[in-house]
């Protein structure tokens, strides 16, 4: 197994996150006709999308958190077989605006929602939006990954939205849990026309980080964990640390948002960013997580609390009871599916190595019937981002498919879009698409395809 550039040690400073490919690049970047080895399919015609963290300005060290940093937009473009073009574009927030002395961006929340926007992407209503959690509102992006406008849906979004919208590929909705100072918890549902409903409002007695959540055919899984809203004890920008005041306990709410009949169930102590998927099992709901055993706790500046591992929690509704079975030991996080298989059974999950220190490296297919891992090692030095899965056309069986995601070399010092075949996963390479630039250790993605309306929602 490959593993990364040297281990982060937690720090009382930033510095390790504006270092190596965890720093910014210094320019937006439009390339055309990229090299390829290998053979693109010809049946991918659409967009790999990319979002981190890359501030515009020279940000203080000793204040700087990993996930705080203006957001920059990566895409391959893909058609008949050919990578046409890479562009890098940043998302203009208000610290962009002023960096580069650029035109402001209109839309609302002016003044008051127009921080940094770095987290993943979503589109609705015919329109790609660049999104984040904590308050900020959505950024309206054009083809080219320009920013358009702030967005609030036309208005029907209340407060802020999230940096994880999940889609539901029965109902056609996506379903989001918002959080940020002041506001309670609300269960969103953001509609194919890109109008989103507020189906509950959730008062808790504390502020908690809810990066991701899930959802089955009955419930809407709310996380309730220790890391919660505490600017008075921060050491950074990002003001969300671990809470030894308080345990940890998973919600299922009803998908008709009834907050009166919500169902909490204690769970172990420890933090999660990302679900892997849910589903409901008769009485009970089956919960597949990316589990860290801390979050922010030491360190203040990035998620560098130990390795996460997947886990399987199994929630009886029955008895009120939580059970957890491991899943996997690899350090594993960024999970993704086949996207027609959420909040449904499903087999096949796939992830990025993140070990401790977050260290990156090769990729993993999971088959959580069997138990088995798949490793894909791309090489020395090399070490994926989030593997997003793209169905093939016609495809019948769950992971018939490909594997795409950015790579980075660190011997070369540059990345490159690699595809695999899901079902020959430790094979070699279908493509590797040379890029002419790093892409940072960022976030999330998607595929978007041309033809498709479904959301790349992670």
């Amino acid at each position: 197994m490959t593993l990364s550039l040297k281990s982060l040690t937690p720090t009382r400073s930033g510095a390790p996150y504006l270092a190596n490919n965890f720093g910014p690049i210094e320019a937006e970047m439009t390339a055309f006709d990229l090299d390829v080895i290998g053979r693109i399919p010809e049946a991918l015609n659409g967009r790999l999308l990319r979002i981190g963290p890359n501030p515009a300005d020279a940000p203080d060290p000793a204040r700087y958190h990993w996930f705080s940093g203006s957001g920059m937009a990566h895409g391959l473009r893909l058609r008949d077989g050919r990578a046409e073009w890479y562009r890098s574009r940043y998302v203009k927030d208000a610290a962009v605006v002023a960096a580069l002395n650029a035109q402001p961006i209109g839309g609302p929340g002016a003044g008051q929602r127009d921080g940094s926007v770095n987290t993943n992407f979503t589109s609705a209503g015919g329109k790609l939006y660049a999104v984040v959690e904590a308050g900020s509102l959505p950024v309206e992006l054009d083809y080219e990954l320009e920013s358009v406008a702030r967005a609030d849906f036309d208005g029907t979004l209340e407060a802020g939205f999230t940096g994880h919208p999940k889609f539901d590929p029965i109902t056609g909705e996506q379903h989001a849990l918002a959080y940020e100072p002041g506001q309670p918890v609300r269960y969103i549902s953001l509609d194919r026309n890109g109008h989103a409903t507020t189906k509950a409002r959730i008062d808790l007695p504390h502020i908690p980080l809810i990066h991701d959540m899930a959802f089955t055919a009955s419930f809407i899984v709310i996380p309730d964990l220790p890391v919660t809203f505490q600017p008075e004890r921060s050491q950074a920008k990002f003001p969300w640390l671990w809470d030894e005041r308080r345990d940890a306990r998973i919600g299922l709410l009803p998908r008709n948002g009834d907050v009166a009949n919500i169902q909490w169930f204690e769970a172990p102590r420890c933090f999660v960013f990302h679900f892997v998927n849910a589903y409901d099992d008769g009485e009970l709901t089956i919960i597949d997580v990316a589990r860290h055993p801390r979050m922010f706790d030491r360190d203040h500046h990035g998620p560098n609390e130990g390795a996460p591992t997947l886990v399987r929690w199994t929630l009886d509704r029955r008895s009120g009871r939580l059970s957890e079975t491991g899943l996997d030991d690899h350090g594993t996080e960024f999970p993704r599916i086949n996207g027609r298989f959420g909040g449904q059974p499903y087999r096949f999950g796939y992830t990025a190595h993140w070990g401790a220190g977050v260290s990156f490296g090769p990729a993993m297919k999971h088959d959580m019937v069997r138990g088995i891992t798949e490793i894909h090692d791309y090489g020395a030095g090399r070490m994926t981002l989030e593997p997003i899965f793209v169905r093939k056309p016609d495809a019948v069986a769950e992971d018939e498919g490909w594997i795409m995601s950015y790579v980075y070399d660190a011997g070369r010092n540059l990345s490159d879009v690699v595809i695999l075949d899901a079902q020959d996963f430790a094979g070699e390479p279908v493509a590797t698409i040379r890029l002419p630039v790093r892409v940072p250790f960022g976030f999330h993605g998607g595929w978007v395809a041309d033809d498709d309306s479904v959301s790349p929602a992670a």
